[in-house]
């Protein structure tokens, strides 16, 4: 239902003002791009000191300008919010993923000891054997296939979201997604860099694992965006991912049922699909319900503000109603 007749601007100090909602989710918005911009700074420093260098930049000064471009004409001139939030979120998460992703490699180059033994002491007093896990998943054809597509849905469910949630307006939950994302991967890159690990795995390591090598061993120094891994074991961001899709999902949004199934689906996958320890998983967890607490507390237009709000909206659309139908009835028994 949309409340935003004119009736709703009308009198009544109490009720809800979207143009205050608006300027708030620009403010939020702004808040983001600071933090992305402080980030590549922080790379850019940390990348020079290492001796790294970054290579493919063209895709990227290629994709963000046409996004902006997007978000920009159908923002300003009204034609279209779900464009222009579509538009806007994506340009922020490539930005994010660009910084982001090179930020998990400067992290990898503190070349801290590695904490294999520890994690699979952890797992093995959880009792889960990594080995015969998923030596059961590869054995059984169909179990394998459904969980590995559930692994690759990582980030089309990203992309996804942010197009479902552009198309149905709900741009506070586009918001969270966005926050609750960077703060994760922040988080995770840097427990990853103080505790790094390179997963367990049978005969030859998957490429991540090898990628990390590389970095570690310093025999690699020049990265290609279109050829860097997800180098994190532990925390799993795939888990602190899945915990906020399903988050972002909840009601009233009707593709939660099906988000959680699939998201379900995605944790159980991680041990065998990403080559990760259990306790990887649970960390990963723990990361996402750190920072859904956090940006509940700190994100000014709080997760829930907009549902406050458009029930204020609705409760002053039926007093307005009712008011009027008695003015009406009156009329007419005058």
């Amino acid at each position: 239902m949309n409340f935003t007749s004119n009736r709703l601007g009308g009198g009544g100090g109490s009720r809800a003002n979207p143009q205050a909602t608006v300027e708030r989710n620009a403010g939020n918005l702004l808040w983001a791009w600071a933090l992305i911009v402080l980030l590549g700074i922080v790379d850019w420093i940390w990348a020079d000191h290492a001796g790294f260098s970054f290579v493919g930049w063209r895709s990227v000064f290629f994709t963000l300008p046409i996004l902006g471009l997007i978000a920009g004409v159908y923002g300003f001139t009204g034609r279209s919010k779900r464009l222009a939030d579509a538009g806007h979120f994506v340009a922020l998460w490539v930005a994010f993923s660009v910084v982001g992703c090179i930020f998990t490699y400067l992290a990898a180059d503190l070349r801290m000891p590695l904490r294999d033994a520890a994690l699979a002491r952890l797992d093995a007093a959880l009792g889960f054997n990594w080995y015969a896990w998923s030596g059961f998943i590869a054995a059984h054809r169909v179990p394998d296939i459904v969980l590995e597509c559930a692994y690759l849905t990582f980030l089309p469910q990203i992309i996804g979201a942010i197009l479902y949630f552009a198309h149905t307006e709900r741009t506070d939950r586009n918001r969270e997604l966005l926050w609750i994302g960077m703060l994760s991967l922040i988080v995770t890159t840097i427990i990853s860099g103080y505790l790094p690990a390179l997963g367990p795995y049978v005969q030859s390591p998957p490429a991540w694992t090898a990628a990390l090598l590389g970095v570690r061993s310093g025999t690699v120094s020049t990265f290609k965006f279109d050829e860097m891994q997800g180098i994190i074991t532990m925390p799993s961001f795939h888990a602190a991912m899945a915990i906020q899709l399903i988050y972002v999902h909840r009601p009233p949004s009707r593709s939660f049922l099906s988000l959680l199934l699939l998201n379900v689906l995605m944790l159980v996958s991680i041990p065998s699909g990403g080559n990760h320890y259990l306790t990887d998983v649970i960390a990963g967890v723990a990361v996402a319900a750190l920072s859904i607490a956090i940006v509940r507390v700190t994100v000014k237009t709080q997760i829930g503000q907009p549902e406050r709000e458009l029930a204020q909206m609705a409760d002053s659309y039926d007093r307005d109603t009712r008011d009027e139908a008695i003015r009406v009835s009156s009329g007419a028994r005058g």
